[in-house]
């Protein structure tokens, strides 16, 4: 065991996972904390509006994506060239700036069908929802590039202070009772202003966006890879958030209020597993000989036995962090947090292996992981959640993330003979 700790120590990669996993999960630590109170503060039937919107933003930000981020670690994490990156990061803008116009004049337009449909009964939620996610959007872009760029201490520091202002947000509502909706989720969302502003300043000063050019070399590669990115990165948004605005749906304001309340608390090994991917996937994408990928893959392993071990220690722990976080009124989603705990520590351990998919040259694994999981979630939620309540949602979640770890070691090892010619020794 210290033989393998040493191994990690030596590490580079695992170094930048650690620094990167700290700073999420410290930051996670701030935002739990300002959910916290404002669960506290609305209580499990009022959260529930709260929680149906910034799902919705969750959502939003994937369609946003599009599958963008992808595309920067996959091109941007291993070229060295710098006008060949600033044409990159000039096409992916336009790409982005186009989707997301397009998603906020429709987000306007259909806000009040929108509101009908989740059963929200203040409709201005919608708006707000559309327009302000888009910070987080444009944020995470950033990071994005930062990390892909090797700066990951600057993008790891970077990504602390939203979370602090959602915290100081959060405890001066709590202070003075402050119960409007709204507002609480419009600087929620604004949070992450002042890094975007920040990460746009700071980044490389040869980097120049050129909107105005056909970027002729460069858009066959991206629209190749966006093919099956962008379909992976919106299903895994809703894959991740649906279950509420289903649970809206079908069931009661306070069963939804429940689910969100502690879906938040193992949003945190989500977020755990968003941050190993964006630090792993970057340096895999340059990987090209067998010797890397077997080495990376014992490291793999590693991640998966300390996921499994770190689910069976948390799992007595359960009714403790809900009691000590969102409160006593939300003790009766204790089972469906034991559920979603293992859905989030499957989510960690996946990751690894879904990142040497960004150096094989098959990216259809991203669209068929992805429609895989689509397919067992939307099923699970319209014909399960109706006649078995809030187990069946997260039980689909649980079932839907065992699929993906199953289907991406059997697509691993059919693509590592592909590449090495070689029986996996995996």
């Amino acid at each position: 065991m210290l033989s393998f700790v040493a191994k990690l120590r030596q590490s580079e990669g695992l170094r930048h996972s650690a620094l990167t996993i700290s700073s999420y999960g410290l930051a996670s630590g701030f935002s739990a904390l300002a959910i916290i109170l404002i669960s506290r503060l609305l209580g499990p039937t009022s959260f529930a509006d709260f929680s149906v919107a910034f799902s919705l933003s969750l959502i939003l930000n994937r369609f946003n994506d599009f599958g963008l981020n992808t595309v920067i670690q996959k091109f941007v994490g291993k070229e060295f060239r710098r006008a060949k990156i600033s044409a990159y990061l000039s096409l992916i803008l336009k790409y982005r700036l186009a989707i997301s116009l397009t998603l906020s004049i429709l987000g306007i337009v259909l806000s009040e069908q929108l509101s009908n449909l989740l059963h929200i009964q203040n409709s201005l939620l919608i708006p707000l929802t559309f327009i302000f996610s888009l910070s987080v959007t444009y944020f995470e872009s950033a990071q994005t590039t930062l990390q892909s760029l090797g700066k990951f201490k600057l993008a790891a520091y970077n990504y602390f202070l939203p979370s602090l202002l959602k915290f100081t947000f959060a405890l001066l509502f709590f202070i003075w009772q402050i119960k409007d909706t709204q507002l609480i989720l419009t600087l929620y969302l604004l949070s992450t202003l002042p890094s975007l502003l920040i990460a746009e300043f700071l980044k490389p000063k040869w980097i120049r966006y050129q909107l105005d050019r056909n970027f002729r070399k460069e858009q066959p590669k991206v629209a190749s890879l966006l093919k099956h990115a962008a379909l992976g990165v919106v299903t895994a948004g809703i894959i991740e958030n649906i279950d509420v605005l289903f649970a809206k749906h079908y069931l009661s304001a306070y069963e939804t209020g429940l689910l969100a309340g502690v879906s938040r608390i193992a949003m945190l090994l989500y977020v755990v597993a968003y941050a190993l991917a964006n630090v792993l996937n970057p340096r895999v994408a340059a990987y090209a000989k067998k010797k890397n990928f077997d080495a990376f893959l014992k490291k793999a392993w590693g991640i998966t036995a300390l996921a499994v071990f770190g689910f069976f220690l948390t799992i007595p722990l359960a009714p403790y962090l809900i009691e000590w976080t969102i409160g006593p009124r939300y003790l009766a989603g204790t089972d469906i947090l034991i559920v979603l705990l293992a859905a989030g520590y499957l989510s960690i351990a996946v990751i690894p292996f879904i990142s040497t998919f960004y150096a094989f040259k098959d990216n259809r694994y991203f669209s068929q992981s992805a429609l895989l999981q689509l397919v067992i979630v939307l099923i699970g939620n319209f014909y399960f959640v109706p006649q078995f309540g809030l187990l069946a949602s997260v039980y689909t979640r649980l079932i839907a993330r065992s699929a993906l770890l199953i289907f991406t070691w059997f697509l691993l090892w059919r693509n590592y003979q592909r590449e090495f010619n070689k029986k996996a020794t995996f």
